[in-house]
């Protein structure tokens, strides 16, 4: 399992080019990062980057597309259980060219 540190690592990374790295992520970039985690499993799904409100942004086919949104809206109910205020983005998938 990844820590914090990890975790920071990789939105780091996935939001430093863009310049919007402001030093420490937000809870909902971290209950974002959980929710893609457990929603990688689809090798063409790729995270660029996770927004300070927690948007996921990734790329990917689109025959994987349906199947990743499904899963990240599961996920996202199951976050809701235990925080019933927690406004989740719809993530955001940016098609690979064929």
């Amino acid at each position: 399992m990844m820590g914090a540190r990890g975790v920071a690592c990789v939105v780091a990374i996935a939001a430093g080019p863009l310049g919007c790295m402001t030093g420490a992520q937000t809870i909902e970039q971290d209950l974002a990062y959980q929710r893609f985690q457990r929603c990688s499993q689809w090798p063409t799904i790729v995270l660029l980057r996770i927004n300070t409100d927690g948007r996921v942004i990734v790329t990917g086919r689109e025959t994987e597309q349906y199947q990743f949104l499904a899963c990240m809206a599961e996920q996202a109910r199951e976050q809701q259980k235990s925080k019933p205020d927690l406004v989740v983005p719809v993530p955001i998938v940016n098609p690979i060219p064929r």
